[in-house]
């Protein structure tokens, strides 16, 4: 009998048991990825460097041609995404007209609707948009920003997004 066998009998157990044993191990759960549907109402621009009296907020957009009414349209920050605080809906009736603007202001409680805990993190953020079904129609990642800046699409509803040093809450982007 070849004398590799037991070594050889002794690494393929070794592995075996190996095998097994990670097995038994509780894997971590795989959070989906977040897709985006795109819609034709867009987070157009946002301040995250609120003060008592001139809070922070995020400003849509309205892409499209027509008026959308936002009635079931949510707004939330990772703790929404990841149900620990609730999702700030927007108001029920909301028509935003067609190429305009509608402003969410933050850390507010809305009459009635558990909203709280919703607000923007001066050292960066990230918040999603989801239509009346439920579906996320946009995302975006908000870096750490001035005063007196803003961080936002130019131009309105583009692709690019950018720190801007105009503060145009309402109103189309300025660089």
């Amino acid at each position: 009998m070849n004398s590799h066998y037991p070594k050889l009998l002794l690494v393929i157990a070794l592995i075996a048991l190996t095998v097994l044993a990670s097995c038994s191990r509780d894997e971590p759960t795989l959070v989906a990825p977040v897709v985006v549907v795109p819609g034709a109402i867009v987070m157009n621009d946002t301040y995250s460097r609120g003060t008592p009296g001139n809070l922070d907020w995020i400003e849509l957009y309205n892409v499209g041609g027509t008026p959308v009414d936002l009635t079931g349209y949510k707004i939330y920050d990772s703790g929404g995404q990841t149900g620990v605080k609730s999702k700030k809906p927007i108001p029920a009736g909301t028509v935003v007209p067609a190429h305009g603007f509608y402003v969410v202001t933050t850390d507010t409680v809305s009459p009635g609707l558990t909203d709280d805990g919703f607000g923007l993190s001066s050292g960066g953020d990230e918040v999603w948009l989801e239509n009346a079904s439920g579906a996320v129609i946009d995302h975006v990642q908000i870096p750490a920003m001035e005063t007196t800046q803003t961080y936002g699409r130019y131009p309105d509803g583009g692709s690019t997004w950018q720190l801007l040093n105009t503060i145009t809450k309402g109103t189309s982007n300025k660089q």
